[in-house]
């Protein structure tokens, strides 16, 4: 007989292996909506003004009007500013790399988080976890091929996303929890949806400015509307897993996103990932989770040590790959 307890994780492990499913998948209809000619910044705008009324519904469910008060606006719009890069190179990654790539190179997410929890929060990351980050960084490098073609720009942009979005992780640490979930969800698209509209009006969004770039044909709005719904189910399926199961159990089952990018990518591109990405995946995934595990280690010792690590930094947050990305700051 299974204890509630293991029946809860349980619950939880499959919620976040059916996230990790929805959000690759919505990876793969983004990079085909972005090959089919619209831009990035389209579909971020057309989306957040998706989803804004949607949250609009919920406000009452959520607390009303009090739960969108705030006495930190200029920590939300830097929030916003330095998030919106998340998004927005991921997305552009996937016009120069397969899927697999642009996923793998994402996960390097948790590594710069560990990292800059030290200059940023003031937390101390002892030898072990800096060995995992530089063992990390080296299966980045490993996977994305340079020898091949040196590092091309989508490896870049995948890059420049991982930074924006562990800054952004990095300044809701900051914030505290004084900032609930839904506000920090409202405001981020609210703002997005005005930057990105903005963009594409300006003509500085990779579009020339037209009426039709702004409303998208219809073929493209039902796949924005696809897109919409799968980053929407899995945002709810990942906000139920850690809800079910402790972040240390679910956080090495996001990884299952490089087979399943992988997959996708063969099936609908015929990518197929060569011997030095599975090489430099596994260097990832290890280092990922030990990350993970050091850091559950650390919160639950009393009185650390000085011997190494002594508090528990940054670590791999809930979803940081693109489910995180394609969540909350997409």
């Amino acid at each position: 007989m299974r204890t509630e307890e293991e029946k809860s994780n349980l619950i939880g492990i499959a919620l976040i292996l059916f996230a990790v499913v929805l959000l690759s998948v919505m990876d793969g209809a983004m990079k085909h909506l972005i090959e089919s000619g619209l831009s990035v910044v389209q579909i971020l705008a057309v989306r957040s003004w998706i989803v804004v009324p949607l949250l609009l519904l919920w406000l009452p469910w959520a607390g009303g009007l009090s739960a969108l008060k705030t006495s930190r606006i200029g920590l939300h719009l830097v929030r916003v500013v330095v998030g919106f890069g998340a998004p927005f190179f991921f997305f552009n990654s996937l016009k120069y790399l397969p899927l697999a790539d642009a996923t793998v190179i994402f996960f390097g997410s948790s590594f710069i988080m560990t990292a800059l929890s030290v200059p940023i929060l003031k937390e101390k990351v002892g030898a072990h976890r800096w060995t995992a980050i530089g063992i990390g960084f080296i299966g980045i490098a490993i996977a994305a091929n340079p020898a091949g073609e040196v590092f091309n720009v989508g490896a870049f942009y995948s890059l420049g996303a991982s930074l924006s979005y562990s800054l952004m992780m990095l300044i809701t640490r900051l914030m505290g929890r004084g900032e609930g979930t839904f506000k920090m969800v409202f405001f981020f698209h609210v703002w997005i949806g005005l930057a990105s509209t903005a963009l594409v009006a300006s003509g500085l969004g990779g579009v020339t400015f037209h009426p039709i770039d702004m409303a998208v044909s219809m073929d493209a709005l039902g796949g924005i509307l696809v897109v919409t719904v799968l980053v929407i189910g899995g945002h709810v399926c990942l906000m139920r897993a850690f809800t079910m199961a402790p972040v240390g159990l679910l956080a090495p089952f996001e990884y299952s996103a490089i087979l399943w990018s992988a997959l996708i990518g063969y099936l609908v591109w015929a990518d197929v990932p060569e011997m030095n990405f599975w090489g430099g995946a596994l260097l990832v995934v290890t280092s990922g989770v030990y990350l993970v595990h050091r850091e559950n280690k650390l919160r639950k010792r009393d009185g650390a040590g000085a011997g190494d690590d002594v508090s528990a930094g940054v670590g791999p947050l809930p979803a940081p790959v693109p489910s995180s990305v394609r969540s909350e700051a997409d």
